[in-house]
């Protein structure tokens, strides 16, 4: 059985209404049908953008192939063996960029330069007019010079500049933050709390669905673990592989959902706005440097330099903490909690299968008018979004600054103390 999977935000570039699977954060990029750009007024001129993007897909990381490894092993005579790819458990690729990783990467590059002619044109007088970063992890870097080289094809900007990690307050921020660090260790009970609520509601439907799929029966249960295993390995088949028959055909739509639920209800507090407070102020320097790009974009702007800054998951959650994204995505109100109804989960606005597919991204334009007031617009996986208080997708760009009145200009090293 064949799949779409879950789309993002609508920007009225989307396919048909095809079932779709829900694969969190193992989610392959949803590629929009079209390049929009009718919502921005003709009498807008584009001055800037600054992107924050994950990388592409990759393989899993070592902590991750001992569950799968475990997989293999318990259930390796319950599935075909063509299940079973090598690749998933060979320790000397955990984390590193897929094939397909780098593929979805230089499309978007491709796709950059096709949305935003008028910037890459500059390049031809200003090498600096458009630039790229990356955190120090090969996974951020290969996506990052994948996406460049598409993007410039004629090699005009310069390298990609990576950020060393013991200094990353702006895209690996969570590895430089020992508040962070402290807060994801008091959160871990409150998650076993909820998750264990989650199972003892949903456990025994997981369970009966996914074991029907297997080729043998058993007398032992599967145990939550082992589900959630297959499930990203569900996610790594279709990511990696384009794979939709295999481990995905132990999971529909309902079931998928669920388990986006499950572990939706760990990154909404590790990472999320429904943990510590310090998840929801952590991208404060990396809005900090945003906004000061975009105040020197509007006072010259022939010479505006736009961004393109590469991270992780992580990074992408930060930010929708900050600009408060959930809000901005969903209707139920927070928390996410292990006893929701279905219909609560469909409608809630955290959902990382949403926000951070292999390759999100999050881009804000800014444009100036006629008479120099500034705009912008927000993008979300290449979907407009518009944020509490803005009226239309060009929204004044006075509502963004105060969305981040109370974070930019921040001390880092202060609100990250212990």
């Amino acid at each position: 059985m064949f799949y779409l999977l879950r789309r993002a935000v609508s920007g009225g570039c989307e396919g048909g209404s095809r079932k779709h699977l829900s694969l969190s954060t193992k989610t392959p990029y949803p590629v929009p049908a079209c390049l929009s750009n009718a919502t921005v007024p003709a009498d807008l001129d584009l001055i800037q953008v600054q992107y924050v993007l994950r990388h592409g897909a990759r393989y899993e990381v070592e902590s991750g192939i001992e569950y799968i490894q475990r997989i293999y092993t318990e259930l390796g005579d319950r599935v075909p063996h063509a299940w079973l790819k090598p690749d998933m458990v060979n320790k000397t690729k955990a984390a590193e960029l897929s094939t397909s990783g780098y593929t979805t990467s230089a499309k978007l590059g491709q796709r950059m330069h096709q949305r935003y002619p008028e910037l890459w044109s500059r390049l031809e007088s200003n090498a600096q007019t458009i630039q790229f970063v990356s955190s120090e992890f090969q996974r951020t870097i290969a996506t990052a010079n994948a996406f460049r080289s598409a993007a410039d094809p004629q090699n005009q900007t310069l390298p990609v500049k990576v950020i060393p990690l013991d200094s990353d307050s702006i895209l690996a921020m969570k590895l430089t933050c020992p508040r962070w660090a402290a807060a994801k260790t008091t959160v871990q009970t409150q998650v076993a709390n909820e998750i264990s609520t989650f199972d003892a509601i949903y456990g025994a439907e997981l369970q009966a669905h996914v074991s029907k799929g297997l080729l043998k029966h058993s007398a032992h249960e599967l145990t939550p673990e082992q589900i959630q295993t297959m499930y990203r390995l569900c996610g790594y088949d279709v990511s990696l592989y384009s794979e939709h028959s295999h481990w995905c055909t132990l999971f529909d739509e309902r079931t998928s959902a669920l388990l986006e639920l499950r572990s939706d209800i760990r990154y909404s507090r590790v990472y999320g706005p429904y943990g510590a407070l310090i998840n929801q102020h952590i991208a404060c320097s990396l809005f900090s440097t945003i906004v000061k790009d975009i105040d020197q974009a509007l006072r010259n702007p022939s010479t505006a330099s736009s961004m393109f800054r590469f991270g992780h998951a992580e990074t992408l959650m930060f930010v929708s903490n900050l600009l408060g994204l959930d809000q901005a995505l969903g209707l139920t109100a927070p928390p996410i909690t292990g006893n929701m109804t279905f219909e609560q989960s469909l409608h809630r606005g955290f959902r990382t299968t949403t926000l951070v597919p292999f390759s999100s991204n999050l881009g804000i334009e800014l444009y100036v008018d006629q008479t120099s007031q500034a705009f912008f617009r927000l993008l979300l996986n290449e979907r407009v979004v518009r944020l509490p208080g803005c009226t239309s997708d060009v929204c004044p760009l006075g509502v963004l600054r105060s969305k981040l009145a109370d974070d930019v200009g921040c001390a880092y090293a202060d609100i990250c103390q212990v």
